[in-house]
This record gives C-alpha cells, structure tokens and sequence, in this order.
C-alpha cells in the first residue's frame, strides 16, 4: 500500500512538471510547428498519466464523464509524434487540412462511443455500477487494437525520416546530437509501445501476470517527458536548431542539382560566384545577423537578399561550409573581439557567448575549444 502510495506521488509530480515543460515548450522561443507539436504531445501525455493516477471506481462514480476519455487521448500519442518528427526534419512544413486525416480515429472514437458520452451522468453511474452496454467492451478492444497498429505504422514512417541522415559524416556535431536526441525519442516511443502492447494483449487474453505492465508504461512515459525537460533546459540547442539539420540537407541536395553535369564552371561564372560568395559574407560582417542565437537561414536570405537557395549554393559549393558552422564562425569572431575588447573583465563568460549569439554554455565552450583549441577560460589566461 505504501510503495502503491509513493508509486502514485512520483507520477503525480512527474504530472506537474510535464505539465510545465509543455507550457516552457509552447510558450518559449523558438515557436515553430516542431515545438508546437512536441508541447501538444507532452501535454497529452501528462493527461494520461493523470487520469492513470487518479482511475478508480470511486474516482469515476464521482466523475462519471470522464470515464472512457483516455482511449481517445491515446490515439493522439502516435501521429502526434510523427508530426513532431517530420516538422523537426521539414522546417518549411505546415499544418494543414490534410493532416488532419491522421486524426480520424479519434473522430471515429467519439462517433462509436456516443451513445454513452452523451448520456447525462446519473444514467452512467448507473452503467457504472451495474454493467456496461454489452457493445462497449468490443469497441474498446477494437481501439486498443487501432492503438497497437499506430504504434507500428507511425514508428516505421518516423523511422524512414530519420534514416535519410543516417550518413551524419558531412554534418556538425551539435546537428549529430540533435541527430541522437530524435533516434532516442523514437526509440522510447516504440519500447513504450511495445510494454502497453503488451499489457492490452494480455489484457484481451485474460491472462494473470505478476507483473503490471502499464505500471512500467506511465512510469516510463513519466520519465520520458522529464528527460526530455532535462534535455531543454541542459541544452537548449537541441531544440533551437530544429530548423537547421534541413537546411543543411537542403543545402546539399541543392549543389547536386545545381552543378553542370561535367562539374566544370567556366571562368566568368567562377568570379561570379566568388564575388557573389564575398558579397554574402560582407554583408554578414555589417549586418552581423549572427547575434540572433535561433537564427534560420531563411531569416538570413530575408536580411542579405539572396535567396534561400542560393546561399545554399555559395555555402556548399563556394565557402565549403554549412550555414550552422558559418554562423558559429562569426559568433567566435565576436567572442575574440569582445574579449580583446576587455568584456571579459566587466561580464562572464557565458554571458560573452551569449551576446555573440551562442544559444547555450555549451556550444559556446565546445566551439571556442574545437576552433581555438583552449577553453575559453585557458585562451584568457594566456593574455596575461
């Protein structure tokens, strides 16, 4: 009763503070269709693991019209997670019309299950304590099902996502741990699965286990959306740079269908490009874009006039970098100043990396050592 007492505590303060990461995540820039649906979906699945702690017989003869709701807000677990992937990997992507097919089911739950939801709530106290219709128990089975079969369509559609980066050897190393933080999501997402598969099906059998299997399910989903609100405040880059892994990617596909055929550019379009590639970095220099630590390259076409694809071009195939490292490259630029400028003495130095533009202590150290081959804290000291 005891380990039941405190089992039931750490899930309702787990609640909590997943509800309060959904809030950081709405609420807290950068706000794009990523965070959005990675908000919707931890704020769902703080609702289940809620309704989870408090279901009781008594609970629903107090609430009765809250009983069968956590089907539905299941069926909002798995394309809510998909969406959050393709948005992550498609920054260009919207919601739309059409995505709300992936919402059917949960329309069709609402459609099946009418009869009783609409019922006043002393006719289903009274379904409560002396049966359900008989109807009820098949159609839930039969979402449970619907539930499970999600599991593997949207897992192996994520996955496919995921797998056109599965050669990180042209991107940078925050973008590969960016890379890791989606495959770790993915794969709790499917584990997660796997253990509520496991209890529904045993569940439908009638079969007696000693282990609680959606005990470890809410558990593990508990400490999935605090890892996860772990990962936001310990590196927010993982989830400022959502838009950046594409553009790189879309940066790389856009050389390949812009190169001649032989590969070959005559003269007079090389002292195009290269001035073109002086152009942009010119005006990066004045305009110094780069203070913004969320900046997206479409902001930077939209401040420098070129256009998103032809910084791709100049980017990959002129300065033979990426518009991530391009940017972190100004930003060391600036620390440099700063610190030349004897910031260093008046502020921290984190707060030098910010006002550079670095999004995170993080970043900041690991570029100034992988650029300058000190910390930030050792270069100083060899300035005496």
């Amino acid at each position: 009763m005891i380990l039941d007492s405190i089992f039931h505590l750490s899930l309702l303060i787990g609640v909590i503070l997943s509800f309060l990461l959904s809030m950081y995540i709405f609420f807290v820039p950068p706000k794009n269709p990523s965070n959005t649906t990675l908000g919707s979906l931890i704020l769902v699945w703080a609702t289940t693991v809620f309704v989870y702690v408090f279901k009781s017989d008594e609970f629903f003869l107090e609430y009765p019209h809250l009983y069968s709701l956590i089907d539905p807000i299941v069926l909002l677990f798995f394309p809510l997670m998909y969406f959050y992937i393709r948005f992550y990997f498609t920054p260009d992507s919207k919601w739309n019309y059409k995505l709300s097919f992936h919402f059917l089911p949960v329309f069709f739950y609402f459609l099946a299950f009418s009869p009783f939801l609409i019922l006043p709530s002393h006719e289903k106290v009274e379904h409560l304590t002396n049966g359900l219709p008989e109807w009820f128990l098949p159609y839930s089975l039969f979402f449970d099902s619907i539930i499970i079969v999600q599991g593997v369509i949207y897992s192996l559609k994520s996955a496919k996502i995921l797998y056109q980066f599965h050669d990180t050897s042209k991107i940078s190393e925050d973008l590969r741990w960016s890379i890791r933080f989606m495959k770790f999501f993915i794969f709790s997402n499917i584990f997660l699965w796997a253990l509520g598969t496991a209890g529904v099906v045993l569940q439908i059998l009638k079969v007696q286990v000693t282990i609680n299997f959606f005990h470890f399910f809410y558990f593990g989903l508990t400490c999935l959306m605090l890892t996860i609100g772990f990962c936001a405040f310990k590196w927010p880059e993982l989830f400022l740079q959502l838009n950046t892994v594409i553009e790189e990617e879309a940066s790389i596909k856009t050389v390949t269908i812009d190169e001649p055929a032989e590969g070959i550019q005559d003269l007079e379009e090389n002292q195009r490009l290269n001035e073109e590639s002086q152009l942009l970095l010119d005006l990066i220099e004045e305009k110094k874009p780069y203070l913004k630590n969320d900046l997206k390259m479409q902001e930077l076409a939209d401040i420098t006039d070129f256009s998103y694809k032809k910084i791709s071009q100049l980017l990959n195939n002129e300065l033979n970098t990426s518009f991530y490292e391009l940017m972190n490259d100004f930003r060391l630029k600036e620390v440099l100043k700063l610190i030349d400028e004897g910031k260093h003495i008046q502020y921290n130095l984190p707060h030098i990396g910010e006002q550079a533009g670095f999004n995170s202590k993080t970043t900041f150290n690991r570029i100034f050592k992988q650029k300058i081959g000190q910390t930030p804290s050792e270069y100083i000291k060899t300035l005496g």
